[in-house]
């Protein structure tokens, strides 16, 4: 089975564009996830609004956006059915394979590196 390709703005926060710029000229047509991922969705249950909220507060800054909502409301069902121990071994490695889309495993998020925020001036705009 083939790899899936990694989303544009994980290569960026890895700093793959910068290692070879000719990989973002590729992509360059590609949609922007630029809209914030927002609440959760109303069809979720108390307990998987619960999963919602904590994959966006320990997501990686820039990784969701609105364009994965779906995404990580599927990643939330899963979670609230592995904290009550409910989940198949199937459903286990699923969670964990959305994660691993998310930059969230420790393997996946080693390949990340995030720009250094640049110290305001009195002279920056907002």
């Amino acid at each position: 089975m083939a790899r899936s390709r990694t989303p544009t703005n994980i290569l960026e926060l890895k700093g793959s564009f910068k290692k070879d710029p000719k990989r973002l000229v590729e992509r360059g047509e590609e949609p922007l996830n630029a809209n914030p991922i927002g609440d959760a969705p109303d069809w979720l249950s108390e307990d998987e609004v619960i999963a919602w909220n904590e994959i966006v507060h320990d997501a990686i800054d820039g990784v969701l956006g609105e364009a994965d909502r779906l995404a990580v409301a599927n990643a939330s069902v899963l979670c609230s059915k592995i904290k009550i121990k409910e989940a198949s071994a199937q459903e286990q490695n699923l969670f964990n394979k959305y994660l691993g889309q998310f930059g969230m495993i420790p393997s996946e998020r080693s390949k990340i590196n995030m720009p250094k925020k640049k110290d305001k001036n009195r002279f920056d705009e907002d």
